[in-house]
């Protein structure tokens, strides 16, 4: 992936919009499954460790 300069301004913006996306997923998964949330945070791990291993 190519790596972009942000503002930090812009950088606090990206991170903002991506919390609340990935919190409105959560909650429409919560919804439909009526899954915990211990599944959803495992859910929410392996997501994570999806991407540090890009990172690798």
């Amino acid at each position: 992936m190519q790596k972009s300069n942000f503002s930090n301004e812009e950088l606090n913006q990206i991170c903002e919009d991506a919390f609340v996306n990935v919190k409105e997923a959560c909650m429409r998964l919560q919804e439909k499954t009526k899954c915990s949330n211990k599944v959803v945070i495992e859910m929410l791990n392996s997501v994570a460790d999806f991407y540090l291993a890009q990172e690798e």
